[in-house]
């Protein structure tokens, strides 16, 4: 599966280990969504994470996205400090 780094930021925020509760969760937060485009962004990302990511390897993949962007975090971060 492809995400993009809008998606991979959506769910390093909302996201957790449960395939199920991650995709209510993120249901929940499109209910509550009130601009039209960042609505339809995360009902795609919903409907993603339910028809394509299996239950039995979500738990690794929740963990290696947790990894993958605390390393984009920590560069960017050490990138800022450079240019300053």
């Amino acid at each position: 599966m492809k995400l993009s780094m809008k998606e991979k930021k959506i769910l390093y925020a909302f996201a957790c280990p449960s395939h199920h509760n991650t995709v209510t969760r993120l249901k929940w937060l499109t209910a509550l969504t009130i601009d039209p485009e960042a609505k339809r962004r995360m009902l795609g990302l919903a409907r993603k994470m339910e028809t394509e990511v299996d239950e039995s390897w979500y738990e690794a993949f929740y963990h290696h996205l947790r990894m993958e962007m605390d390393e984009y975090r920590r560069l960017k971060r050490s990138l800022r400090v450079l240019k300053s």
